[in-house]
C-alpha cells in the first residue's frame, strides 16, 4: 500500500488529521494545503510517481493523525508523567510579564513572549519559531521565524483558527542558529517525534513553549460572526484580532470600509459549537504535556477581579526551571508557585473534554470502522454519566456542522446570541460539574505504549538518512 494511500484512508478521510504542516514542509513540491469545510488538508500537486511515494515515509512516520507515543517520547525527553492530566512537569506557577506592555501584548500574561525575547537578547537562540496573524493576509495567521523583540511582538496573543505551522520546516532547516519553537500541542507532538529520526530543521530547536490548547476553529468563524453584524462576504477584513485589549479580551475585525466589530472572549465563544476542528476533539493534549514550558489563562475568580492578565505556568523541564528562576530574578517575569491541584482546578471543564471526552469520541469513531489515532495511554473507566454527558457534546458538535445550523447562528445579531451563548454555557457548566469533574482528579489511566510506532520512528532514525 502506498503511503499517500495510507494517508487518504487512515488520516485525512477518517478525518483524523491534525493540520500540524509537517507532510507539506517536508515535501513542499509534492504536496499543498488546500481549504477545506474539513479545515486545512494536504492534496496532491501531481500524480506521484513510485519513488515520490516512497519518499513521504517520513512524514508518514511522524504524522501525528496517526496518534503520538506519548509514553516512549515522555521516556525521551523527561519522564513519564506521575499524573496524566498535566503530563511530566517539575514546577507549576501563576504570574506574568513584569513589563505591562509585554503583559498586556500577550493573550493572558505575555509569559512566552516574554520568554523568547529573554531567550534572543540573551543569545540562548538566535530565531523563534511563532504564529503571527495578517502576515500575508488579514485573515489568516502563518508561521514565522522571529529574531528580535518586536517580531516577537507582532506575533504575540492567541490565534483561534486552524493553521498548520510546521509548513515552515524548509525556512528552519535554512536557518543560521538555535531556534525557539512555539506550538499547539499536536505540532510540538510532531516536531518531537521529528527530532526522535533526527530530521535537521527540528535537530536546530533547542526550546519548545506552548499555549494550553482546548478548542480551535475553522476559517469560516469569523466570517460567521461578520454575517451576524450584516457584513457581506465581499467585504474585505483589514484587521484581525482575537484577544484584543484588556484581559481577557475580545475579538475585534476591522473592515476594508472602515468599520469595526467586537465581540467579549465569552460572547464570540459560542461559534466554537458551529466551526470547532475536529482535530482539537480527539486530542487528549490539553495542557501541552510535550513542550519544556506550557502556559494557559489563569482561571480563578481571584486573577478575573484583579484583570491585568494572569498566567498559569508549567515548568516541564530542567532547562525551563532554570530560565524562569533567571528570569524572575531579572524582574523580567513575576511567579508564584502554586500546588498542581490548583492548576487543575482553574481548567477541570477542559481537562475532562480532552482526557476523558477525547477518547469517548475516539471509541465512537472506531464503532464506525474507521481508524483512530493511538496515544498509547486511555482511561481505566469511564462512568456511564461521563458518557450520557458527551452524548449532549458530540450532539451539539454534531448539529453545528449542517449548513442550516450555520446559516441560522449567522443571522442571529451578537447583541442577543452572545448573552444567549454565555447564559447558557454557564449553567451547562454548572449542571455538568458533578458529573464531568467526578473522579476526574483520581482518574486512573492505563498506560499500553504504542511499542510499534516508536519501533517505526526508531528504525527509521537508525537507517534511514534523514533531510
Amino acid at each position: 500500500m502506498s503511503y499517500w494511500h495510507c494517508f487518504q484512508q487512515e488520516v485525512i478521510k477518517p478525518g483524523n488529521c491534525t493540520h500540524c504542516g509537517a507532510c507539506v514542509g517536508l515535501h513542499p513540491e509534492l504536496l499543498e494545503f488546500q481549504e477545506t469545510a474539513a479545515g486545512p488538508l494536504p492534496y496532491l500537486r501531481r500524480p506521484l510517481t513510485k519513488e515520490e511515494d516512497d519518499s513521504l515515509g517520513l512524514a508518514w512516520a511522524v504524522c501525528s493523525g496517526r496518534g503520538v507515543p506519548y509514553p516512549e517520547i515522555f521516556d525521551k525527553f523527561s519522564h513519564n508523567p506521575e499524573n496524566w492530566l498535566i503530563g511530566s512537569y517539575r514546577q507549576v506557577f501563576t504570574g506574568f510579564a513584569t513589563n505591562q506592555a509585554i503583559r498586556r501584548r500577550g493573550a493572558s500574561g505575555g509569559v512566552i513572549s516574554r520568554v523568547l525575547i529573554h531567550l534572543l537578547e540573551s543569545g540562548q537562540v538566535e530565531g523563534a519559531v511563532v504564529l503571527q496573524q495578517g502576515r500575508h493576509s488579514p485573515e489568516t495567521a502563518s508561521p514565522v521565524i522571529a529574531t528580535n523583540r518586536e517580531q516577537v511582538l507582532a506575533a504575540a496573543q492567541s490565534v483561534y483558527a486552524v493553521t498548520p505551522v510546521l509548513t515552515i520546516l524548509p525556512e528552519m532547516a535554512a536557518f543560521a542558529g538555535r531556534l525557539a519553537f512555539v506550538g499547539l500541542p499536536e505540532q510540538v507532538a510532531t516536531l518531537r517525534m521529528l527530532q526522535v529520526v533526527g530530521h535537521p530543521a527540528a535537530q536546530k530547536v533547542v526550546f519548545v513553549a506552548g499555549p494550553y490548547t482546548g478548542t480551535n476553529m475553522y476559517l469560516g468563524a469569523v466570517r460567521a460572526f461578520l454575517k451576524s453584524q450584516g457584513v457581506a462576504d465581499q467585504i474585505a477584513i483589514a484587521s484581525l484580532q482575537w484577544r484584543a485589549g484588556e484581559w481577557p479580551g475580545y475579538l475585534q475585525v476591522k473592515t476594508s470600509d472602515g468599520r469595526i466589530f467586537k465581540a467579549q472572549k465569552f460572547y464570540y465563544n459560542y461559534l466554537i459549537p458551529f466551526y470547532i476542528s475536529r482535530n482539537c476533539q480527539i486530542t487528549p493534549d490539553f495542557t501541552n504535556e510535550l513542550t519544556d514550558l506550557s502556559v494557559g489563562d489563569a482561571w480563578s475568580p481571584q486573577f478575573e477581579q484583579a484583570g491585568g492578565g494572569h498566567s498559569v505556568v508549567v515548568a516541564r523541564s530542567q532547562q525551563a526551571t532554570a530560565i524562569l528562576t533567571q528570569m524572575q530574578e531579572l524582574n523580567e517575569l513575576t511567579l508564584e508557585p502554586i500546588e498542581l491541584n490548583q492548576a487543575l482546578e482553574m481548567h477541570g471543564h477542559m481537562l475532562d473534554f480532552k482526557k476523558r471526552g477525547s477518547f469517548i469520541r475516539l471509541e465512537a469513531q472506531q464503532k464506525l470502522g474507521k481508524p483512530i489515532p493511538q496515544f498509547g495511554y486511555r482511561p481505566e473507566s469511564m462512568t456511564l454519566g461521563r458518557r450520557l454527558v458527551e452524548l449532549v457534546i458530540s450532539g451539539s458538535f454534531t448539529i453545528g456542522r449542517f449548513q442550516w445550523a450555520r446559516w441560522l447562528v449567522s443571522q442571529l445579531p451578537l447583541g442577543l446570541v452572545g448573552p444567549a451563548f454565555n447564559t447558557l454555557r454557564k449553567s451547562w457548566k454548572s449542571l455538568s460539574k458533578p458529573t464531568k469533574r467526578k473522579g476526574l482528579a483520581e482518574a486512573n489511566f492505563v498506560v499500553t505504549g504504542d511499542p510499534n510506532r516508536w519501533q517505526e520512528l526508531s528504525s527509521y532514525s537508525n537507517t534511514k538518512k534523514v533531510n
